[in-house]
């Protein structure tokens, strides 16, 4: 853990029981759009890679998990 999450930490232990429930919400919701994005980048690289032809398609989903046990 680093210096500054160690030091964020020993803050939070002094905040009251109301501003630590605050904060958790504040921090699940950071959570959630941190999520988000990673979702929408993604997808946009899936959508490059489709639209540059770099993506396999299949027949069956026999064919479709050989290729994934291959990887």
């Amino acid at each position: 853990m680093s210096v500054a999450a160690q030091k964020i930490i020993e803050e939070l232990d002094e905040l009251s029981t109301e501003d630590k429930e605050y904060v958790k919400e504040v921090f699940d919701k950071m959570l959630i759009e941190a999520r988000r994005e990673e979702i929408y980048q993604n997808i946009q690289l899936s959508e490059q890679e489709y639209k540059e032809r770099k993506t396999k398609s299949f027949d069956n989903a026999n064919d479709l998990m050989s290729s994934l046990n291959e990887d």
